[in-house]
């Protein structure tokens, strides 16, 4: 572990701040002499809790087009110059197991694994780590870039941005590495709770608080995008992987469909059984759990077998077309990601550096990059932190 007066001597190449996913990635993947200052206990805490704790690292079928950014087209070079197979790659070399999963998505058998290695690929590389360290400030001084932290200055040639977002505010999450951009002269799109569950306007909250905890398969839209995937009931709202997925493209005002029935045309559904079930409740047996239906078509007698045209379409809607406005998100301490950050269109795509600002690198989830739920994002983090890498690693 590096002193303070050794600290204090020293002119790294290099300073990453933030030993998440990506600066882990950058630091370990050239060899330059290189700090990173991590304000938490360990590094890679958020890797240590992704996937539940196995880590969805990645997905096999990442494309562009599974990133959310104003600047659609800037993730394009970095993916293509660093794969899920590259990564996968580094795991076999390293004989981590994984294993592919439903819809592309790669897993390893343990979060703690991929961080001891990312940690130790880092060191390998001529990098010091410094935990429970704070980065308090950043300024420009003779030619070098100085990060005021909790352990004294530190100089270095180039500064890497690896801050992450706000969600996970329990592990140190904060907005540090934007206000840092911002003081280089920045701009920054708005940030926001993303893969994230969406809350009930006050009239549907309490209705639907009895339904807390339980799951059925749902599809949800929102403007041009459908989710079919397990939908939760929570205290609040709805969660699940078919509402993540959707929260990433929903924006404040925009109503929110689900289908609780996917695979049914609820209405010639509820007609074809209008002979042989006398109620709505046993028509649904099997389709949807008795408490889910009998929430959903409250207020509407529960007569099948002589409801009215009116009575049959109003359960159907509800059944296959319920649509309310969400009144929020869950907030960053449930959200997976944060969406928005530093605007892309000031970042060169194919090495992550800032073109105003030459020898700052901004990589990661600190990027107005934002990607699907199912491994996309750490991908990002890989891919981004092995773009300004290679970059780096040509400087001197």
């Amino acid at each position: 572990m590096i002193t303070r007066n050794e600290l204090k001597n020293t002119v790294f190449h290099t300073a990453v701040i933030g030993g998440g996913a990506s600066g882990l990635m950058c630091a370990g993947s050239f060899d330059r002499s290189k700090i990173i200052l991590e304000h938490n206990a360990k590094p890679g805490a958020k890797v240590s809790v992704s996937g539940g704790g196995n880590c969805n690292f990645s997905n096999r079928f990442t494309a562009p087009s599974d990133y959310v950014s104003q600047n659609k087209h800037f993730c394009k070079n970095a993916l293509a110059a660093f794969t899920p197979q590259d990564f996968v790659h580094l795991l076999d070399e390293q004989h981590i197991p994984w294993e592919e999963r439903s819809n592309g998505q790669l897993f390893a058998f343990g979060a703690q694994a991929i961080v001891q290695w990312l940690v130790r690929r880092a060191q390998q590389a001529n990098t010091q780590i410094l935990t429970d360290t704070q980065a308090l400030d950043v300024r420009r001084e003779n030619g070098l870039f100085v990060v005021d932290s909790s352990a004294g200055p530190v100089r270095a040639q180039y500064l890497v941005l690896a801050c992450g977002g706000l969600s996970f505010p329990a592990l140190g999450a904060s907005s540090f590495g934007v206000k840092m951009a911002q003081k280089f002269g920045l701009s920054v799109v708005e940030q926001r709770p993303a893969l994230v569950g969406l809350t009930f306007p006050k009239e549907l909250r309490e209705p639907f608080k009895r339904l807390a905890g339980n799951s059925l398969p749902a599809t949800v839209s929102c403007g041009k995008h459908t989710f079919t995937a397990p939908l939760l009931f929570t205290h609040e709202g709805v969660s699940g992987p078919a509402v993540l997925q959707i929260s990433l493209y929903w924006t404040p005002g925009q109503p929110v469909t689900l289908n609780f029935l996917p695979e049914e045309d609820a209405n010639a559904f509820l007609h074809a059984r209008k002979n042989t079930c006398k109620t709505f409740t046993a028509a649904l047996r099997g389709k949807l759990p008795g408490k889910t239906a009998s929430t959903l078509l409250a207020g509407l007698p529960d007569d099948l077998a002589n409801a009215s045209r009116a009575t049959l379409e109003e359960a159907a809607r509800r059944l296959n077309r319920f649509s309310f406005v969400p009144a929020g998100t869950a907030g960053y301490t449930r959200a997976e990601v944060t969406a928005g950050g530093v605007d892309t269109r000031q970042i060169n795509p194919s090495t992550c550096e800032v073109r105003s600002v030459p020898g700052l690198y901004v990589i990661g989830e600190l990027q107005d990059v934002t990607g699907r739920l199912g491994g996309f994002n750490l991908q990002w983090a890989w891919s981004s932190g092995f773009a300004a890498a290679k970059a780096l690693e040509k400087k001197f």
